[in-house]
């Protein structure tokens, strides 16, 4: 028996990475770089145990208005679990629910991927001057998010069988929605203020978004029902909802489902345009409004020199 140890070919070594998914995830946080972070990490809620997503992009810009004379950060984060699998996925959808529009959610913070600071919050309430009335900010953020694609109440795999195709979802919940449920609650805590520096920080206007996303590596079937009958046709990108609920994860998550091949024009048409809408619902849009900096902005706004606001002092004492 030789003591010899087995050497892998190049091609073995590939073959083993691309069987894990540590590929495919490259792969996905290349098409969405610049700025990508793979295997990022956070503490689980429950079990107080290290966990993480596989993708992680932040990008922020700060608008302001010289007509009003305020300033708006806009932060988007994502938040992505990647799926390679040989066969396609097949989501069963139904039409949006109405309650989807219901201020209510607003007050109370149902939207788990949206977190507005209390200055902001205040903006968006007001009745008068240029923001959106209150009433229908809950309808245009649906309109901008949700709305244009498919709603998925359940997403399961197909699988080749010797007798046909077979679905199964043994593993979409425990390894895709629920993880993404525990990193947007930690998201969540993280862009709310707390402690000595809550009061200070509640007086910016920020607002953060959230897309948690599964990123696929096959096609998705879409399967509409339509008065009693069935049709399938292929897609993109769909919303999933899933309603979770542990010790700290509660509630009605939504997910962005994406395939490999439609990333590029997700980030461009779906997240971009979602973050610029809800500037613009706050009331940063229009002649006045720049971004700060050189360089082009993410958002298309133009760029200039900012007019300094005052410093104000923290409860600490210090100047910001």
């Amino acid at each position: 028996m030789s003591d010899e140890l087995p050497v892998p070919t190049e091609e073995q070594i590939l073959a083993a990475l691309q069987r894990t998914g540590y590929i495919f995830e490259q792969k996905v946080a290349d098409l969405l770089s610049p700025g990508v972070s793979t295997g990022w990490a956070f503490k689980d809620q429950d079990t107080g145990v290290s966990r993480e997503v596989d993708i992680f992009k932040e990008e922020y810009e700060t608008l302001y208005d010289d007509s009003t004379g305020k300033r708006l950060t806009i932060r988007w984060v994502i938040l992505g679990e990647c799926k390679n699998y040989q066969w396609p996925w097949v989501a069963l959808t139904k039409k949006w629910s109405k309650a989807a529009l219901d201020p209510m959610d607003f007050i109370e913070n149902r939207w788990k991927e949206l977190t507005v600071t209390l200055a902001a919050k205040l903006e968006l309430s007001r009745e008068n001057g240029p923001t959106l009335p209150f009433e229908k900010f809950p309808a245009e953020y649906h309109r901008l998010r949700y709305a244009p694609h498919p709603r998925a109440v359940q997403l399961v795999k197909l699988n080749k069988k010797s007798g046909g195709w077979e679905t199964h979802s043994s593993d979409v919940y425990s390894e895709l929605t629920y993880p993404l449920a525990k990193a947007v609650t930690h998201l969540r805590e993280l862009a709310t203020p707390a402690g000595v520096y809550k009061d200070d920080a509640q007086m910016e206007r920020v607002i953060t978004i959230a897309f948690p996303a599964i990123f696929v590596s096959t096609d998705i079937y879409v399967v509409v029902p339509n008065r009693g009958a069935y049709s399938v046709e292929k897609s993109q990108h769909v919303i999933l909802e899933r309603h979770l609920s542990s010790e700290s994860t509660s509630g009605l998550f939504r997910y962005d489902v994406v395939t490999v091949d439609g990333i590029k024009s997700w980030y461009t048409d779906h997240v971009l345009k979602v973050v610029r809408g809800v500037a613009k619902a706050a009331g940063f849009a229009g002649r006045k409004v720049y971004v700060a900096g050189r360089g082009r902005s993410v958002l298309g706004v133009p760029r200039r020199p900012a007019t300094p606001l005052p410093r104000r002092r923290r409860s600490d004492g210090l100047l910001y």
